[in-house]
């Protein structure tokens, strides 16, 4: 079965023995000329798209919401023209299109925690108004 597997370029065929325990697995090998190698990894059920994992952690308090927003008290993937905070970047960011909450693996990426800009106060409106006694 493994025969006609194509393997990424780069990367070489390693033998090693795969021993199965219930929903835990343990790979053991040797590596020439690094030695012995043996990891274990336990599979677990795939979440649906857009599902937070049943081990993911509750979401902690994300504080005080930046200047100019509040926040919605979802966490989830944004959809297009929503703001969220984005970790990497540390800062406010707008989607620019829907996000599906996987990867291009097909694994579950999480949400991000929604934002929405803060009601501006009531500006005053400018009215035209025509005139009429001028002639």
């Amino acid at each position: 079965m493994t025969d006609d597997v194509v393997l990424p370029e780069g990367f070489e065929k390693v033998e090693a023995a795969v021993y199965r325990k219930g929903r835990e697995l343990l790979v053991v090998g040797v590596l020439a000329p690094e030695g012995p190698f043996a990891f274990r990894v336990q599979l677990g059920e795939a979440p649906e798209a857009g599902e937070a994992p049943a081990d993911a952690p509750e979401p902690e308090d994300p504080g005080p919401p930046p200047d100019g927003y509040e926040w919605t008290g979802e966490v989830r993937p944004p959809r297009k023209g929503e703001y969220f905070w984005s970790e990497i970047r540390g800062r406010v960011v707008q989607a620019i299109k829907d996000e599906t909450g996987v990867n291009q693996f097909g694994e579950p990426t999480g949400g991000r925690r929604i934002l929405r800009p803060a009601s501006a106060p009531a500006r005053p409106r400018l009215r035209l108004v025509k005139d009429d006694d001028e002639g």
